[in-house]
């Protein structure tokens, strides 16, 4: 499903990545633990098309890569990536991003309740996310990641900020989200 072949980075004189090779199927969950200044977050920009590579591709389903404007669009259907919290709106609550994420990402929201459900986010969801603690944020990320329901989804420390009850219910929906289809990619940065 995913693909990298040969990726190489380089930043000024300091090598990142070299000739990378990596390979994912449907179905997996794949976390990627390496110590700070490895290169984790780099290869996710690779991965997204943030950062382009200085040698190497990129390649989804045997088929897609970034060549063109319409390959790209292709992708980023099917691909999502863990928002950062200084990305969400603070005068839009937790409702509305649920439903901007299912409506760009799959033109329907109507997973919308159950994902709130899901994730014990009636409480607070119908509140500003200015309101929020650190741990509703990266919950409320998680959502908006379940809301896109995409093929891949790349998860940059998604368990960053959360107590031991969220690390439980964010690992308990990744699990129910891998056993319920075989379409899923889930990376995941520890």
């Amino acid at each position: 499903m995913l693909k990298l072949m040969n990726v190489s980075i380089a930043y000024k004189d300091k090598v990142v990545l070299e000739n990378l090779n990596f390979s994912a199927n449907k179905g997996e969950i794949i976390g990627v633990a390496a110590p700070n200044g490895t290169g984790k977050t780099t290869m996710f920009n690779i991965i997204a098309n943030f950062v382009k590579p200085d040698s190497g591709k990129v390649i989804f389903d045997d088929q897609y890569e970034y060549r063109n404007e319409k390959e790209e669009l292709l992708i980023h259907k099917q691909l999502v990536i863990f928002p950062e919290q200084k990305d969400l709106f603070e005068e839009l609550s937790g409702v509305d991003h649920l439903k901007l994420y299912a409506d760009i990402w799959n033109g329907s929201s109507k997973k919308v309740p159950e994902i709130i459900e899901r994730l014990q986010m009636g409480h607070y969801v119908k509140r500003k996310v200015k309101t929020y603690s650190l741990g509703m944020r990266q919950r409320l990320c998680f959502a908006m990641m379940m809301a896109a329901d995409t093929p891949i989804m790349l998860m940059d420390e998604v368990m960053n900020g959360l107590d031991i009850s969220n690390v439980a219910l964010i690992s308990d929906c990744l699990i129910d989200m891998k056993n319920r289809t075989s379409s899923y990619l889930l990376l995941h940065i520890y």
